[in-house]
């Protein structure tokens, strides 16, 4: 932590020892969730999560040198509001753009970083990875100083609404707090019944969200170390591992995508199922044009089609078939002591649609031979060899692969045809959450 901070973190971290010079010893905080907010309403300043003392929100509002001006406006609206509700208890030098502020309705201090004021915007590219990145280095170096209890950096979003067991969940694991790089929450998204467009928005949001499970239903299924969400506004990330990994990459979009891959080579991804102990995330269900792919993005192209339900398409089954049967191949190769990728890796099994042939092209492909190489020259064991493979064939490199199979050998389908594929329903009725998560969206209707 010490080096990362010291060697990686951003400015913004260099500007705290001054505040704690003015802040009493004893004021600590229990829990830190932090907020990137561009071109936002004030709504999201509801008070926050109980937790056993006082909480921080460090919200970055930002915006690049290229922001239009109604976002630069609504920027300041944002930060006039921050200042109204809130009560100023420290201010950085006028180029440092820090303010530290107190909730006078509920035990909540706000950290203020002004990341679009003129000369403190971020640069042409950037974006909500730098903005994610400057508030998860401001809660590490907190933490690291001991003035905040919990080492789970909680990051959200304004669009986003936190549920009562928000902290409260993330504190229960605090005496195996190492044992998790990360907790993803579980979610659900909701529609405003004031939006003029709900209907559209909430079903292709729908369809969208039941992709996003789908794929992690699916890489279960395969058996993939990779089966989790990647959704920056619904997790918490360990400290302790955040800076193993160099924090968050300054990315435009795909941030948490990126972390949460490297952070899995580290320990575990925690993802608890929805219940009295951990409610879900309410996700806003809306358009957005903040982030150039993600949920905003991806309820854009749904909405615009002319039938969404029948035009909307999702992985083949079959894709996550040949997945399982390339990483269930593992003890084999070990045990053969080659390279070489070929059918025989595969005895017995059925072929999905005699596309086992493309399964080796797209692992070919990707490099994996190489990798191969490798993995056996650094590897005792079949153990070892198998959390070398799976540290190279990662989140992104199994992605690719899912991609290369799509492109050349299963292409997509829509709903209707996913729901009678006989692979589909193997794999729904392996995964309970996912069959709740289906039975959930089909009851309201929007899905048939």
């Amino acid at each position: 932590m010490e080096k990362y901070l010291r060697l990686y973190a951003e400015p913004e971290t260099k500007v705290l020892e001054k505040m704690l010079t003015t802040l009493p010893d004893q004021q600590h905080w229990s829990n830190v969730v932090v907020i990137p907010a561009c071109n936002e309403g004030p709504a999201f300043l509801r008070p926050s999560p109980p937790c056993k003392g006082r909480s921080l929100m460090i919200l970055v509002i930002n915006e690049s040198a290229s922001a239009q001006a109604h976002v630069r406006a609504t920027n300041q609206e944002l930060a006039t509001s921050v200042h109204t509700q809130f009560s100023t208890q420290w201010q950085s030098g006028p180029t440092d753009g820090l303010t530290l502020l107190r909730d006078p309705k509920s035990a909540r201090d706000l950290l203020l970083v002004d990341r679009f004021s003129a000369g403190r915007q971020l640069p042409l590219k950037g974006g909500v990875g730098h903005a994610r990145k400057i508030g998860a280095d401001l809660a590490s170096w907190l933490i690291n100083h001991q003035r905040i209890d919990s080492h789970w950096i909680h990051c959200s979003d304004a669009d986003v609404q936190l549920p009562d067991t928000y902290f409260s969940y993330s504190n229960t694991l605090a005496a195996a707090s190492k044992k998790y790089a990360a907790i993803n929450y579980p979610f659900r998204h909701r529609v405003d019944p004031d939006d003029p467009e709900s209907v559209e928005v909430a079903r292709a949001t729908q369809l969208y969200e039941f992709s996003l499970h789908y794929y992690v239903a699916g890489m279960k299924f395969a058996g993939s170390p990779y089966a989790f969400h990647t959704i920056g506004s619904t997790m918490a990330v360990n400290a302790h591992h955040y800076a193993k990994v160099r924090g968050f990459p300054k990315r435009e979009a795909g941030e948490d995508f990126y972390l949460l891959n490297k952070l899995a080579k580290l320990a575990p991804i925690h993802e608890p199922f929805a219940g009295s102990d951990c409610k879900p995330i309410l996700i806003k269900a809306r358009r957005s044009e903040r982030v150039p792919f993600g949920t905003g993005a991806a309820v854009n192209k749904i909405s615009a089609m002319a039938d969404p339900v029948s035009e909307y398409v999702f992985y083949n089954p079959g894709v996550f078939v040949l997945l399982r049967d390339w990483l269930q191949a593992l003890p084999t190769i070990w045990d053969s002591g080659s390279t070489e990728l070929s059918e025989d890796l595969f005895p017995g099994r059925i072929d999905v649609a005699g596309k086992r042939q493309g399964l080796i092209a797209g692992l070919k492909e990707v490099g994996t031979q190489k990798a191969l190489e490798h993995a056996f020259r650094q590897s005792r064991d079949q153990d070892q060899f198998t959390r070398q493979v799976h540290t190279w064939f990662d989140a992104f490199r199994t992605l690719k692969l899912i991609h290369y199979l799509r492109d050349q050998r299963l292409p997509s389908i829509n709903h209707a045809a996913l729901r009678t594929d006989q692979i589909f329903q193997q794999l729904s009725e392996r995964d309970e959450g996912f069959l709740v998560l289906t039975d959930d969206l089909l009851e309201r209707g929007l899905i048939k």
